[in-house]
């Protein structure tokens, strides 16, 4: 059944209404204030983020600039067939458009996008970007920025009913994940770091409670412990001073959670702290646990911190 109100059509559905976009719509993001004339449906993602946020809503992409260097990807203007831990929900073979803070601007035009969506990572280059197409830049990196964003952007993609169904599922995951592992990590006091390894091995950056990672975690009934200021480094000595409970290490840059637990366990003084004589240091993958953060990233990150809690 459709009903007319105020120029939008809206959809009557079982028990839900959802009002359809109605274009020209202007969307206002970090970068300022974007009209989209028509609804978009060649869109390019740059960046993990922008991909979760996308393929969460049901958009798929017909461009993709990647987050590092670190992952491998085939030339600029080839297909990507293989994007580490969302690649699985892509079914559109997209074009690698290179750096999501600085794309192959050839490259984005021979794409014709309708829409380009990114962080503000990319605010210097938004100008030209604009030039090629309407473009949505976001915040991406404190706590619950998405929930912020994903209503944004589902009006923008004409997707606000997808956008309820998402946020309805995230909190059922959180719930459920939440009481498993209340037994193991709730209410303790959780330290998440990560390191490069090699000559950093011994020196961490603390990921506190106020950015994605840090909510995610509080959200699941972990209590994270922050560092003195934002993005702390500490050494060694550091983290004996903080003394948590429990400690989850992020592997970052050319790192792996295997090479981070042979160095832990290497050094005689990480195995002295409480966390790894209580057999709770546990070693996992920068890429997924913080620069992905979308829902999809937080059900992932749920499903390999339950793995990891239980080995």
């Amino acid at each position: 059944m459709r009903r007319r109100l105020l120029g939008s059509t809206v959809l009557v559905c079982g028990l839900g209404v959802a009002a359809a976009t109605a274009y020209p719509a202007t969307i206002g993001h970090s970068a300022g204030t974007t009209t989209i004339p028509k609804k978009p449906l060649r869109v390019v993602a740059l960046g993990p983020h922008a991909l979760d946020l996308l393929l969460s809503l049901g958009v798929q992409p017909v461009g993709y600039g990647e987050a590092s260097t670190y992952i491998k990807t085939p030339a600029f203007g080839s297909s990507l067939r293989d994007i580490k831990y969302l690649g699985s929900r892509v079914t559109s073979n997209p074009i690698n458009v290179g750096d999501r803070f600085n794309p192959n601007l050839e490259i984005l035009v021979s794409l014709k996008p309708d829409l380009i969506v990114g962080e503000d990572y990319a605010s210097q280059v938004y100008p030209q970007l604009s030039r090629i197409a309407p473009t949505l830049l976001f915040k991406g990196t404190d706590r619950n920025e998405w929930q912020k964003t994903l209503p944004l952007l589902a009006r923008a993609l004409d997707r606000e009913q997808a956008f309820s169904k998402v946020l309805s599922n995230y909190n059922r995951g959180v719930q459920q994940t939440r009481a498993q592992l209340a037994s193991t990590l709730g209410k303790k006091r959780v330290l998440v770091v990560w390191t490069g390894g090699g000559d950093a091995r011994n020196t961490f950056t603390i990921s506190d409670s106020n950015d994605w990672t840090g909510g995610l975690l509080n959200d699941l009934g972990l209590n994270v412990i922050d560092g003195d200021k934002r993005d702390a480094v500490v050494g060694i000595e550091g983290l004996s001073a903080l003394d948590p409970d429990a400690v989850i290490v992020l592997a970052s840059g050319n790192n792996t959670p295997a090479r981070a637990r042979a160095d832990w366990n290497a050094n005689p003084l990480t195995t002295r702290l409480r966390a790894s004589r209580a057999n709770q240091v546990y070693f996992l993958d920068y890429h997924l646990f913080r620069r992905i953060r979308g829902p999809m990233a937080a059900q992932l990150v749920e499903r390999q911190l339950v793995r990891e809690v239980r080995k």
